[in-house]
C-alpha cells in the first residue's frame, strides 16, 4: 500500500487540529478583556438579541432595551440560573451548553441577578432607553 504525500499532510493536519482542541477546547478571552466582563456588543442592533454568557462561573455584563428579548447562554460545564433579585426575570435552570431567553424588564434601570445554584455568582442587567 502506497501513501501519497498529500495524505500524510492531511493526516498530520487533522492530528494537530485534534490535539489543539483537546488542549484548548474553548477559546480564551484576549488579554485586553481578561480583567472583567464587557457589555454585549449586540445590544440595540436591529434583529439581534443581546446575549448574556455564562463562562468560568461568571456572567458577562449585559445591557438591553425595555421589553427586549435577552439570550442567556451557558458555556460552563455546570448548570446555572440568572435570577433577578427583585423577581423581574428568571431563566430557570440553564443546562451546560444550552441557551434560553428572557424578556428584559419594561422599566429602565439596573437589575441585579444571581445564580440560584451558585449564589456567589452575581451579575446585573442594565435596561437602557
Amino acid at each position: 500500500m502506497k501513501i501519497t504525500g498529500s495524505l500524510i499532510v492531511c493526516s498530520a493536519a487533522a492530528a494537530f487540529t485534534a490535539a489543539a482542541l483537546l488542549v484548548n477546547p474553548t477559546p480564551s478571552r484576549p488579554a485586553s478583556l481578561a480583567a472583567g466582563p464587557v457589555a454585549d456588543a449586540t445590544a440595540g442592533v436591529s434583529g439581534v438579541s443581546p446575549t448574556l454568557s455564562i463562562q468560568g462561573f461568571a456572567f458577562t455584563a449585559i445591557a438591553a432595551h425595555p421589553g427586549e428579548t435577552v439570550v442567556v447562554q451557558n458555556l460552563d460545564p455546570e448548570a446555572h440560573t440568572a435570577s433577578a433579585t427583585d423577581g423581574s426575570f428568571d431563566t430557570g435552570v440553564v443546562a451546560s451548553g444550552t441557551a434560553v431567553s428572557v424578556v428584559a424588564p419594561s422599566a429602565t434601570g439596573v437589575y441585579p441577578f444571581v445564580c440560584a445554584i451558585h449564589p456567589s455568582m452575581t451579575g446585573q442587567l442594565t435596561v437602557v432607553a
